[in-house]
């Protein structure tokens, strides 16, 4: 049986000497824009997926390319024996993120670069960002989990990187590059006698999970999801770490589900010369959706907590209108000033107006499709109580995903363990399992692959798909640190 004990020192030394390579890994990563299906190709160099392709070359690791799209491939490494029935952890860590935005709203930060900032905790959530190199500081908003890290570490300063896709999720990326390169150094490519690691560099996962579900088809192909369902509904001797832009390390046990939902109002058109002869669509909306928003704790408690007894994960929200059209909208494209909006019948009233609300659900009763069927129903019977010429309907969902039924159960878990123990013996602080509001890939390899599987694990930062996204530089290092140990700890426990 494999023990982490003796081996930590060796661990710690390798990776204090690759660690400047992981800065510079990081850096021409957010160097290449990587929106989903256009992360690239492993023999195209000046790409996300390209540069990973090099650098676990360089470490003399076998890597599989799978195909996601013209411009898109997924990439597996493999360190240790292969073997589809013996013990072996997953750990992902996608390459796409979500575009720059608005160049304006970085204040003359370049996006696709990496600068060297200092954050200070200011208290209630908050943070003050300073990059001197371009005399640029903002104050921002954590969400309350990570303000939790701050105040576990007692507040302060703490050294950060910005960049798009700094926190979500290159660095995390470029952290399972360093675990790689430290466990190399440390045991050789080749890996241990017994015990597998399965390193996915997924693409696709911030809009349709392609990348990694091309990873579940591979795995699924060589075996090694042959092996028999534990008592636990798990695959036995297999598990799985995604790697995202996190709390320091936390084992994230759990995330919501989430429905997409297009909700459309009707109008009469008219000219715009003589408005009151017409029926604004988009003023319907404008009311209805203003109203969903005041009515939504009272909705929530009588039509959708009932559905969702939910004993981990927090309550459903909605964020309203995250996308919204109508009348004469031809397109919307981004261009280096912002959108860029093409319009037609600007002098008509609308007589349509559709707008999309993200509903995020914890884990409720019956099968996943009558329970996102029986969400849809209750947020459509509002709507039409209120705007009985609206319609409502479901865009896409996907599934909540928990590790255990309650807060105490996930702790139990062996993965979650491992991960805890090698937290505190890296960075000092106590460890216990977190949810998220997001989702990841975990969903995937969860509910789909039935493989035990920490939702989410990962360095300290925030804002991400925000301006002056960063992450916290030391937890870049000590992440690979901690992964290593936890590993091998897990791997023992297999």
């Amino acid at each position: 049986m494999l023990s982490v004990i003796g081996y930590d020192e060796a661990i710690d030394r390798a990776v204090a000497r690759r660690a400047p390579e992981v800065f510079d890994l990081l850096r021409q990563l957010i160097a290449c824009p990587s929106p989903s299906l256009a992360e690239g190709r492993h023999d195209r160099p000046e790409t996300s997926v390209g540069t990973m392709a090099s650098a676990l070359a360089r470490l003399g690791l076998p890597v599989k390319a799978l195909p996601t799209g013209p411009e898109s491939e997924t990439l597996i490494a493999y360190w240790g024996n292969p073997d589809p029935a013996g013990p072996a952890i997953i750990l992902d860590a996608h390459l796409d993120t979500v575009p720059p935005g608005d160049p304006a709203a970085w204040l003359g930060l370049d996006p696709l670069a990496t600068h060297e900032g200092v954050a200070i905790y200011l208290g209630d959530g908050r943070v003050q960002l300073s990059f001197p190199a371009a005399g640029i500081a903002v104050e921002r908003r954590l969400r309350r989990r990570m303000a939790r890290v701050w105040e576990a570490r007692g507040g302060g300063e703490r050294a950060v990187i910005a960049g798009r896709g700094v926190f979500d999720n290159k660095g995390p990326a470029a952290v399972l590059w360093l675990t790689l390169a430290a466990l190399c150094e440390r045991f050789g490519a080749s890996g241990l006698s017994s015990g597998q690691v399965l390193a996915v560099f997924s693409t696709d996962e911030e809009q349709g999970e392609s990348g990694i579900r091309a990873a579940l088809s591979w795995l699924t192909r060589q075996g090694y999801l042959d092996r028999p369902l534990a008592a636990d509904g798990y695959r036995a001797g297999l598990a799985a770490i995604v790697l995202e832009g996190s709390y320091s390390y936390l084992p994230v046990v759990g995330h919501r589900g989430s429905a997409l939902l297009a909700l459309r109002t009707r109008g009469r058109a008219a000219h715009a010369a003589t408005p009151e002869l017409g029926d604004n669509a988009v003023l319907r909306m404008a009311r209805l959706l203003a109203r969903l928003e005041a009515d939504w704790p009272a909705f929530r408690a009588r039509s959708l907590d009932p559905l969702l007894p939910d004993r981990l994960l927090e309550p459903a929200t909605v964020a309203l209108g995250t996308t919204i059209a109508g009348g004469g909208v031809v397109r919307v494209d981004t261009g280096p000033g912002g959108p860029l909006v093409e319009r037609a019948g600007t002098n008509i009233v609308p007589d349509w107006c559709e707008a999309t609300l993200d509903l995020r659900y914890p884990r409720g009763v019956g099968a996943p499709e009558a329970l996102v069927e029986a969400i849809t129903h209750a947020v459509a019977d509002w709507v039409q109580e209120h705007e009985p010429a609206s319609t409502v309907r479901l865009l896409r969902w996907s599934s909540p995903a928990a590790l255990g039924e309650t807060a105490e159960a996930a702790l139990a878990d062996p993965l979650v363990q491992a991960v805890i123990s090698a937290r505190e013996a890296v960075l000092g602080l106590p460890g216990y399992p977190e949810t998220a509001p997001g989702g990841t890939n975990g969903t995937v390899l969860l509910n789909e692959g039935r493989i035990r599987t920490l939702i989410e694990c990962g360095p300290g930062g925030g804002l991400s798909h925000e301006p002056f996204e960063f992450v916290d530089r030391d937890d870049l290092v000590d992440g690979a640190r901690i992964l290593a140990r936890a590993i091998l700890d897990a791997l023992a426990r297999r």
